[in-house]
């Protein structure tokens, strides 16, 4: 056990979560990809064909599972090791993606600018348009041979090549589209008849909606009529089907103004992760990260099961295992006793939202925090046995796991909490709901139309935040914060941590 480099062993830690763990760091390299990917139980429904719409928020793992469904070897590696049974012969299926970036750099679809600019007085049918367009443009660069056929010949030639070969010049295409819309319907019919006939299935994928334009209350148009649209085709067609990768608020009725969201429901799953499964990912990580750390994971008999898979090596899907390696690592508890808690269980108490709700991105950030704060303390204090952390590593990193959070869902999808964090600076939770009221009340919120919450009344903005999981409401008239979000808003709590030196 000493002859373990714990120096190395943290250095691999720290780097189980590039840039924060955003999706958008994660390597395009597929084999790295897979050794770090994670198939949960809940992505058998995912791939069902019935299945419509995938939610979820912000870091729970939609564009990896988007990502991973555009590479032919992680589809059949999801399909093998969760053992589907409802999905077509992998054979018989394309899978292509009609918006969104399977790799960190792909620019193939139309700009954010480019779209606000072309669609800026755009209405319901010009929006349908715009997502036949792009959908039509990369089916026609598939060298399937069912997807090659004489189907598109009815469209016509100039269309065709403005599609195929200019895609990202929205301008291009879209009034020829718009003008073709008839013709185009009609040649998608033939895709799907001719599918039938082949026994094929083609299955349309979406992500990162929320990047259509830069300002939030400008999503719910074309959002609402991407799944207008494939509500309408799924009565019309047998074996084109869409997998829409979406943030959970942004599915909201009152938000699209889409009266038949209801009966999306029985086609749709939400994405949420289990605390055992986090740690499985975890720890898988953590075994693919190095030699080293695949020696050192085997302390513990049986920890790793499998070492040369299409996704790298696999640890035992098991709980107890888990909770005896954090022990190894960290140690049974967060102080002297069980009264600072449970190792094992203090770490996803800390880090869940208002609705029990984990991000794998914050629990990775946790420890690859954890262990940047270790690596400058080595030399000072040395670590006894099989121990790579101290609990006090975990408090510290806690406080800028909060802080990265806050930072990413300010960054893009929610810019309007920069105005809130500063209203919210100071105050201590539990508080009085008026006092909490108060504080929105007097907030200064952007004057930059993108920065602007779609909603500013106090009322409002509590309903909404309670649904975001950012706070709890204890009673009718006190308002919490999980720690989460405590700190990266400067909010204090009576008896909460304190900052480790």
């Amino acid at each position: 056990m000493s002859d373990f480099n714990k120096q190395k062993l943290l250095e691999l830690m720290q780097n189980i979560a590039p840039g924060a763990a955003t999706a958008e760091h994660e390597s395009d390299d597929h084999i790295d990809f897979l050794k770090n990917f994670l198939p949960v139980p809940d992505y058998r429904r995912a791939l069902e064909p019935d299945t419509f719409l995938i939610l979820g928020g912000r870091g729970v793992g939609k564009t990896e599972l988007f990502r991973l469904l555009a590479i032919p070897s992680g589809r059949i590696t999801l399909v093998e090791n969760l053992k589907i049974r409802a999905l077509p012969t992998l054979d018989k299926t394309t899978w292509i993606a009609a918006f969104g970036r399977t790799q960190q750099r792909g620019k193939i679809f139309p700009s954010q600018e480019t779209i606000e600019t072309v669609m800026q007085n755009a209405n319901n049918l010009d929006w349908r348009a715009f997502w036949i367009g792009l959908m039509l443009g990369i089916i026609l660069r598939q060298n399937n041979e069912a997807l090659t056929s004489n189907w598109a010949e009815v469209i016509p030639p100039v269309t065709r090549q403005a599609l195929l070969n200019n895609l990202s010049l929205l301008s291009d295409w879209f009034p020829l589209v718009r003008q073709e819309l008839e013709t185009i319907n009609h040649a998608l019919e033939l895709l799907d008849e001719k599918l039938i006939e082949t026994d094929e299935w083609l299955f349309i994928t979406y992500d990162e909606l929320d990047r259509l334009v830069s300002s939030y209350n400008k999503l719910a148009a074309p959002i609402g009529e991407l799944l207008a649209f494939w509500l309408d085709r799924w009565r019309r067609w047998e074996r084109i089907r869409p997998k829409i990768f979406l943030r959970t608020d942004l599915f909201r009725e009152e938000f699209l103004g889409f009266p038949d969201a209801s009966k999306l429901k029985a086609h749709q799953i939400n994405l949420e992760w289990k605390h055992s499964w986090l740690y499985q990912l975890f720890f898988k990580r953590l075994a693919n990260s190095g030699q080293e750390m695949a020696d050192y994971l085997q302390i513990i008999p049986n920890f790793i099961k499998e070492t040369n898979t299409d996704l790298g090596i696999m640890v035992a899907a098991d709980e107890s295992i888990f909770e005896s390696m954090i022990e190894k690592i960290i140690g049974k508890f967060m102080g002297a006793n069980a009264r600072k808690g449970y190792t094992y269980r203090w770490i996803p108490n800390h880090l869940q939202d208002a609705g029990r709700r984990i991000a794998p991105r914050s629990f990775l950030n946790l420890f690859s925090l954890a262990a940047s704060r270790r690596l400058e303390k080595l030399d000072e204090q040395p670590l006894p046995e099989t121990t790579l952390l101290h609990p006090s590593d975990l408090q510290g990193a806690l406080m800028e796991t909060s802080k990265d959070r806050i930072r990413e869902l300010a960054h893009e999808e929610y810019p309007w909490l920069e105005s809130l964090k500063t209203s919210l600076k100071g105050l201590s939770v539990p508080i009085e709901k008026s006092i909490f009221l108060e504080a929105i009340a007097n907030t200064t919120w952007n004057e930059k139309a993108e920065k602007l919450p779609f909603i500013t009344k106090p009322e409002e903005v509590i309903e909404y935040l309670l649904q975001l999981g950012i706070i709890e409401s204890l009673s009718e008239e006190r308002i919490n914060m999980p720690e989460i979000y405590l700190y990266g808003f400067e909010v204090k709590r009576k008896g909460g941590i304190k900052r480790p030196k």
